[in-house]
C-alpha cells in the first residue's frame, strides 16, 4: 500500500465486548420462553440461537431480529412480537448496564492513531454514542458512520461508500476491521478495501459461504492489528 491505510471498525463484538450483554440477554430470553410454555434448557437454547447465527437467519444482527427468530423456532406460534415486547426493557437497560470497550481496544487504537487516520461504520442504536463519549475514545474517530445516525445499514454499500467520501480516501487504502462475514467483510472486499475478521465474537460461527466473505487477515484479539497495519502499509 506504501502509506498508511484509514482503518474502519465495526462497533459490537469488534471494539464493543458484548460478552456479559449476552449472558444476560441468554438468561433473560430463556426465562421468558419458559414461561410462555418453550420448556427449553439452556443447552438446547444456546444450540438453536448459535444456528440461527451459524445460517444467517438474523438479516442486520438486531438483538430483536434473533428474538423472533429464536421464537419462531421454540414458543407457540404467534407468541413472537408478546415475548419481544417483554424483552425490549431487558435489552435496553443490558446494553446500558454491560456494553463496554474490550480492555485492548483503547491500546490498540493509541498505537495505531500514530500512523493512522481511523473511523468507525457500524450498525447501532443512537445509545451507542453514550458509550463513545463516556469511555473518551471518540477522540480516536474521524469519521463515525453508525446506521442510527446516518439512516444506512450495513451491508448496504452506501453507508461504506459515505464513510469513505468523509474519509476523503479511496476504498484501496482503507482496511475494515469487523466480526461479521456477511455484513462487514463481503462488502468491504467487495468495494475493495482490505479486511480483517474478529473472531472474539458469537459471529465466529460463520464460515464463508462466497469469495467475497474470505477476510485478508484474521485475529482473535484487538491487539494483533497493529503489526497487521504496519505489514499493510510496507
Amino acid at each position: 500500500m506504501g502509506k498508511p491505510p484509514f482503518v474502519f471498525f465495526d462497533l459490537g463484538q469488534t471494539l464493543v465486548d458484548e460478552w456479559d450483554f449476552i449472558a444476560h440477554f441468554d438468561s433473560k430470553f430463556l426465562e421468558i420462553l419458559n414461561g410462555f410454555g418453550a420448556r427449553i434448557d439452556q443447552r438446547n437454547y444456546r444450540a438453536v440461537r448459535d444456528s440461527i447465527i451459524r445460517d444467517r437467519k438474523i438479516g442486520h444482527g438486531s438483538v430483536k431480529e434473533l428474538v423472533i427468530e429464536v421464537c419462531r423456532l421454540l414458543s407457540p406460534p404467534g407468541y413472537d412480537r408478546a415475548i419481544l415486547s417483554r424483552l425490549e426493557s431487558q435489552i435496553k437497560q443490558g446494553r446500558k448496564e454491560f456494553f463496554r470497550f474490550f480492555d485492548d481496544a483503547e491500546p490498540t487504537l493509541k498505537v495505531l492513531s500514530k500512523k493512522c487516520e481511523m473511523g468507525i461504520i457500524a450498525n447501532q442504536s443512537e445509545d451507542i454514542n453514550e458509550l463513545i463519549e463516556t469511555s473518551n475514545l471518540g477522540r480516536f474517530f474521524k469519521v463515525q458512520a453508525i446506521s442510527s445516525s446516518v439512516r444506512l445499514k450495513k451491508p448496504d454499500p452506501k453507508i461504506f461508500e459515505l464513510a469513505l467520501k468523509q474519509a476523503g480516501r479511496p476504498a484501496g487504502e482503507c482496511v475494515m476491521v469487523g466480526d461479521r462475514l456477511d455484513t462487514d467483510i463481503c462488502p468491504a472486499n467487495t468495494l475493495g478495501m482490505t479486511t480483517i475478521r474478529t473472531t472474539n465474537s458469537l459471529f465466529a460461527l460463520q464460515v464463508p459461504e462466497k469469495k467475497c466473505e474470505q477476510p485478508a487477515y484474521t485475529v482473535a484479539r484487538l491487539s494483533e492489528i497493529p503489526p497487521i497495519i504496519e505489514r499493510i502499509i510496507k
